[in-house]
């Protein structure tokens, strides 16, 4: 079993999923987003890291990567795994200031692994607000939802939410091979 399966188990109000996103998912949640000429990248929510390998895979040569991730043996196994990734211990809200504390630049790319679904209406706002305030002029946010989560008020919410945050917000089509399936939000800031 993965440490995510125990952390799920542990943790539920915390982590979000009992088991990895899928590389199909990982692909759609690092395409189409400038990715490749990002000069500095941000992940929140690493967990198991497949995300994180996706993500230093479509990198440049020589781009910044830091990951922010709550849970102490998550964040230690994604430290001991990537050496190249700046690795952050603490709350996603806190985005701006961790990246400030370590002199990185406002990143191009946030991409998110978190279950916004599961968190209250407040820690949402802090998180994306702190996203915002990170993020370059014209930077792209992308994170994903469980197709049947968009239906739910929690989810029409969240939909709402971006799209008051943001000046722009596209979704991706449904990546069936996923468990459960799921959508990519992005979303991206005004220039």
């Amino acid at each position: 079993m993965s440490n995510l399966f125990w952390e799920f188990l542990k943790h539920p109000g915390r982590v979000g999923a009992c088991c990895p996103s899928s590389r199909a998912l990982c692909r759609e949640i690092t395409s189409s987003i400038g990715l490749e000429g990002a000069g500095m990248i941000a992940e929140l929510g690493p967990g198991t890291g497949v995300i994180t390998e996706e993500i230093r895979r479509k990198r440049k040569p020589g781009a910044r990567f830091a990951a922010v991730e709550l849970d102490e043996k998550l964040a230690a196994d994604i430290e001991a795994r990537f050496a190249d990734v700046t690795v952050f211990r603490g709350c996603a809200s806190q985005l701006e200031e961790m990246l400030s504390s370590c002199s990185l630049p406002k990143a191009d790319v946030v991409i998110s692994g978190l279950p916004f679904a599961i968190f209250p209406d407040e820690l949402q706002e802090k998180i994306l607000q702190g996203v915002v305030r990170s993020l370059t002029p014209g930077g792209v946010f992308a994170t994903f939802a469980y197709v049947q989560g968009c239906i739910l008020p929690a989810g029409i919410r969240f939909r709402r939410k971006l799209e008051h945050t943001f000046p722009e917000v596209t979704t991706s089509h449904i990546v069936w091979k996923n468990m459960p399936p799921a959508f990519v939000y992005r979303c991206r800031t005004g220039k």
